[in-house]
């Protein structure tokens, strides 16, 4: 039968070799499956447990964040808004860049919480490596000068090549995790580099300019030059020297002679083509029209006395037969009721 000293490091080698390596894939599937889900494009939020505590407090009339218009129960709700309240953005790109803004915010508080935790873990697997290392070095020289049993330092060394080995193993797993997760990172920085550069730029879009969006800001640096730096530095300008008629260079002549400038005939505008307009000048008044404006004058005096005239004799006549006209009838009426008192008695 073996010792049992012999079985609990045939154990200890069996948790080391296939327990811890499985709780280690675990953990580290988990912070994956966190981060990754987080921008999952299919992953659905049914309901958030977390509560916002809102500070109450007063904001004054002045405030841009209690509308003026706005009097009754809905004023004072808004009065009473806490100081992390703040207004939403209005515009869909605001709305678009906000979004991009947190998620690459969040993003990268998830990647540091990450690369800490896995910091940590390396840590702790190097501490073991460490120990289980001492531990061989130490049990193969007790094996040498004390005469420990072989198989125990054997069970050591191997214990040290498992915790080498299953770190090993996580370096890689974890590698290949950074590289899944690569391409999702540089979507969320992209998203969130167009959406805030669109805001930048939306502006002059809508004057009329050609601008692209760009994460780094434009300059216009000046160049510099040892003069700048150093004025008295720089060597004096050398003068040229005079060239004397002696040394001057003979000009050949040219083989053909350039021809003159010549302008260009430009066409007539179209309005110096148009005939010139006489002036319109009026006749002066003379005499004779003065003369003439005083006979109309009197002749439609004359024509409207005449008319007048005319008029009233029309309305005498017209009132004498209307006159005639009553007596002619008072009489006959008056001999009908004669005639009918005679007939009656």
């Amino acid at each position: 039968m073996p010792p049992a000293g012999l079985l609990a490091i045939i154990a200890l080698g069996l948790v080391i070799a296939y327990v811890l390596p499985q709780r280690m894939k675990e953990r580290g599937t988990y912070a994956l499956v966190r981060t990754e889900d987080r921008y999952s494009a299919d992953m659905r939020v049914v309901r958030s447990s977390a509560r916002r505590l809102e500070e109450r407090r007063e904001h004054t009339p002045h405030s841009g964040e209690t509308p003026l218009l706005v009097t009754g129960a809905v004023r004072a709700q808004i009065a009473t808004l806490g100081e992390t309240h703040m207004s939403r953005p209005s515009g869909p790109l605001d709305r678009a860049a906000t979004v991009a803004q947190r998620q690459r915010i969040a993003m990268h508080r998830d990647t540091a919480g990450l690369r800490a935790a896995r910091a940590a873990a390396a840590r702790r697997r190097a501490t073991v490596a460490g120990v289980t290392l001492l531990a061989s070095v130490v049990s193969w020289v007790l094996v040498a000068t004390a005469g420990l049993a072989a198989v125990v330092a054997a069970a050591v060394t191997g214990l040290l090549v498992a915790v080498v080995g299953f770190g090993a193993r996580t370096a890689a797993a974890e590698r290949r995790a950074d590289r899944e997760v690569v391409a999702l990172r540089r979507e969320v920085e992209v998203a969130a580099t167009a959406t805030q550069a669109l805001r930048v730029v939306a502006r002059a879009r809508a004057e009329g300019h050609d601008v692209q969006p760009s994460d780094t800001a434009t300059q216009a640096i000046r160049i510099v030059t040892a003069e700048d730096l150093a004025p008295l530095a720089v060597p004096a300008p050398i003068p040229a020297p005079e060239i004397t008629p002696a040394d001057a260079p003979v000009e050949e002549p040219a083989e053909a002679a350039v021809s003159p400038w010549d302008p260009k005939t430009m066409p007539v505008p179209t309005y110096a083509l148009k005939p010139a307009v006489r002036q319109q000048t009026p006749r002066p008044l003379s005499e004779q029209d003065y003369a003439a404006s005083r006979l109309a004058a009197e002749r439609a005096a004359r024509a409207e006395a005449a008319a007048e005239r005319a008029a009233a004799a029309a309305r005498e006549a017209q009132a004498g037969f209307r006159s005639g006209e009553a007596a002619t009838t008072s009489g006959s009426l008056d001999t009908i009721l004669a005639r009918r008192r005679a007939s009656a008695s």
